[in-house]
């Protein structure tokens, strides 16, 4: 049997990892091929007789490329998104797509949060400008105090929960939430949070904290007529998926004063274009979509990628929590779901 890495320069695994998922793969009889494509074409011509592909980061996955691979059973995410794969062809094509829901939602929310109070306290400013010789004490933009602020939380999942605790429960911040797919029981433990819609949680938080996942109905969710109906104090964290924000407007909406702050760990495109304004503002902190790097999130990772797919072939079980494609818990792949 057979695997293929798809995109191993996506940089968020590195190559003693990578080594390390081969070694588990081949006591379950699967040579793992470590490569690189850049586009469907190669894909398919790479893995024409793979049993599975592994994506580090967001490799093209369409109809197009299953329908070229009949010997396809799985692809398997080495994170969470998979807005790159065609759920729905999957499903119908028998093709089993595995992920790895909330592995990193501890780091997520630890780095949103980071990002928030450099923000507020103008930390990187500051450290900017120190470096560059100057003494700025006491100037640019006046912190305000989160424990007065409204946080709003845009998706109240995992990553979303594990901010509010750090929020709520070490400053007393009020917290908000837009999320119509939590179910009334998880609403429940959180009557302190109030569950608002869309409109009414950008119009009310003086801070948005992005959690939710790249689909129709977030792309481009965030753009001029959203960053209108905001606070001109208000601040934007985006640790989700670059092209939720419409990026040509975030940069509009802070050079026309709509908004005050930024902080992305994801863009648009990546690497971020040399020529994007975002660069140029102090009030903007950028990271290089490292929001899931760390220790125990690293280690959940790997371990489960070392997992699933040898599990599956040498016991025959597939965690359904793991499956990102539900449609295709209808269909007969000779697995078992548990």
């Amino acid at each position: 049997m057979k695997a293929v890495v798809v995109d191993s320069e996506y940089g968020s695994v590195n190559a003693q990892e990578l080594a390390q998922v081969a070694r588990a793969f081949d006591q379950a009889g699967i040579e793992l091929e470590i490569c690189h494509f850049n586009t469907e074409e190669e894909i398919i011509d790479g893995c024409g007789d793979a049993m599975a592909i592994l994506g580090t980061g967001n490799p093209p996955v369409t109809r197009k490329v299953m329908e070229a691979l009949p010997q396809l059973q799985f692809v398997q995410r080495f994170g969470v998104g998979v807005n790159s794969i065609d759920l729905e062809a999957a499903a119908e094509l028998g093709k089993i797509i595995l992920n790895i829901p909330g592995f990193c939602a501890k780091e997520l929310a630890d780095l949103s949060a980071a990002m928030i109070l450099g923000l507020v306290r103008n930390s990187n400013y500051y450290d900017r400008e120190i470096r560059k010789g100057n003494w700025p004490k006491c100037q640019y933009l006046l912190p305000g105090d989160v424990r007065e602020m409204t946080l709003g939380i845009y998706g109240f999942g995992a990553a979303g929960r594990y901010l509010h605790d750090i929020f709520h429960g070490g400053f007393g911040t009020k917290i908000i939430s837009c999320d119509p797919y939590i179910p009334d029981d998880a609403k429940k433990q959180y009557p302190h949070v109030d569950f608002v819609d869309f409109e009414t949680m950008v119009r009310e938080s003086d801070i948005v904290s992005i959690h939710v996942g790249l689909s129709d109905e977030t792309y481009h969710v965030f753009n001029k007529d959203t960053f209108k109906k905001m606070k001109n104090t208000a601040m934007i964290i985006n640790t989700s998926r670059g092209p939720i924000i419409d990026q040509k407007d975030l940069a509009w909406a802070l050079e026309a004063g709509e908004i005050l702050y930024a902080g992305l760990d994801t863009v648009e495109k990546e690497p971020i274009e040399k020529d994007d304004p975002l660069l140029n503002m102090d009030n903007v902190i950028l990271n290089p979509h490292s929001g899931s790097y760390g220790a125990g999130a690293k280690k959940t990772q790997i371990e489960t990628v070392c997992r699933l797919i040898p599990s599956a072939v040498v016991k025959g079980i597939v965690p359904k929590r793991n499956i990102a494609n539900k449609g295709v818990l209808s269909r007969d792949t000779g697995y078992t779901y548990v």
